[in-house]
């Protein structure tokens, strides 16, 4: 009842930083355009002669590796770093092409060597970050010696296009990496925050596999008072045969002993047998008929108002003893806060999922516990009428079907505790 299933098998999550070849590769996309602009826009619009041909052939075969690239990329892949170093490797070379036909080191957009040095950064361990800015120094220490010069029609403008020049390639460099780096920035936090919920959730389960090796113990321990009880129960009820009123009132003492034995044996068979039988369907009207004629039969004195479960006649959903467990506590819990001992279920289909709403007119929960409901206890609060871990052994076995689990404040008064759960080949 307490040892949770594992979920069904679901397709593998893409992790929160995406995959950073598929940036590069997006990336490039931006550098071919580059390039394609260069070749036919350079010459009417700044007057200056440069080999378009073999640059559109430079910009044309990038194309085609980025195109290769992008065709076998997976999302789910996680490119090594040498991967990456090749990828940016061969921007590097691209461009260095390109510069070696339009004036090498004298040309500003060399500048644009500095982007993929610091994307190289934000993506490649330090080993393969230092070696692709050793080869940005050679290369553009060679532009400096190797290279076509840059064909101008008026010589005596080239400081001012060699400064506009400048001024471009830090705008363009200045957008790049603040586009770069910034996303990747927010995947690491991504990853962060998911890998502390992560962390959150493994020891919440710790706490809970604790706990239920504790309540398999206590289960066994609890057994043989149990056993007196009924022993002295039977006795009474044979020395009082007179008596109606008290023979009545020793038949509900059997009845919720024996209520308690079945927890107990429940609790022992699935702490100590392995589940194979976990996640069986079930439907989901007969499943909650059920439930509420178990909580009845257990506590009469409380009255249960569900909704008309006939629509939900069909529906299936993946469930075993702890779910069922995990919802009887809360509607417990409802009943138990509520002064009339009158609980309200509302069960209907939302989407591809049942909802079931537990409406109580309790005191209600103050809104600094709200947001401390999902944690693991730090110390029993005998003040709140319990140890304070129901709340979370029924969130772990709701969670563990896929399942999701919500308080919010009633209109009027109490409480509104809403379990989602999905529902099977809706």
């Amino acid at each position: 009842m307490l040892k949770h299933p594992a979920t069904p098998s679901s397709p593998r999550t893409p992790r929160p930083g995406g995959n950073p070849l598929a940036r590069l590769v997006s990336l490039r996309w931006y550098t071919v355009l580059a390039m394609l602009v260069l070749a036919v826009g350079a010459a009417p619009a700044l007057n200056i002669r440069i080999p378009a041909v073999p640059i559109l052939l430079i910009a044309a075969a990038l194309g085609l590796w980025n195109l290769l690239t992008q065709r076998f990329l997976r999302p789910g892949d996680d490119p090594g770093a040498w991967s990456l170093l090749l990828e940016l490797l061969i921007d590097l070379a691209a461009w260095s092409a390109v510069l070696y036909l339009t004036g090498g080191a004298t040309n500003p957009l060399i500048s644009l060597f500095l982007p993929l040095i610091a994307v190289g950064a934000a993506v490649l361990p330090v080993m393969q970050t230092w070696l692709l800015a050793v080869v940005s120094i050679g290369v553009y220490s060679l532009l400096w010696i190797y290279h076509r010069p840059l064909g101008l029609a008026d010589p005596t403008r080239a400081i001012d296009w060699h400064l506009a020049g400048m001024w471009g390639t830090f705008a363009v460099s200045a957008l790049v990496i603040t586009w770069y780096v910034s996303r990747m920035t927010a995947a690491v936090r991504a990853r962060d925050m998911a890998l502390a919920q992560a962390r959150e959730r493994r020891l919440r389960n710790e706490r809970i596999v604790a706990m239920a090796n504790l309540a398999a113990g206590a289960a066994h321990e609890m057994g043989t008072p149990l056993g007196t009880m009924r022993l002295i129960v039977d006795n009474l009820q044979a020395q009082c045969c007179d008596d109606p009123e008290t023979r009545e009132d020793l038949g509900i003492m059997a009845q919720q002993i024996g209520h308690c034995r079945a927890i107990l044996s429940r609790l022992t068979a699935s702490g100590g047998q392995a589940r194979v039988e976990a996640g069986g369907a079930l439907d989901v009207a007969d499943w909650l008929d059920e439930l509420v004629m178990t909580i009845e039969s257990q506590r009469p004195e409380v009255r249960i108002d569900c909704t008309d479960t006939s629509p939900l006649g069909g529906l299936r959903m993946v469930a075993d003893q702890s779910l069922t467990q995990a919802v009887h506590n809360l509607i417990n819990n409802a009943a138990t806060a509520s002064p009339d001992r009158r609980v309200t279920l509302d069960a209907r289909r939302d989407g591809e999922r049942f909802r079931l709403d537990i409406l109580d007119r309790g005191p209600g929960i103050p809104a600094d516990i709200l947001d401390t409901l999902h944690q693991a206890p730090a110390k029993p609060d005998p003040g709140r009428g319990g140890l304070g871990i129901g709340l979370l052994l029924s969130l772990g076995a709701i969670e563990a079907f896929g399942g999701t689990l919500h308080y919010a404040a009633r209109e009027g008064g109490g409480t509104i505790t809403t379990v989602n759960l999905p529902l099977l080949n809706p």
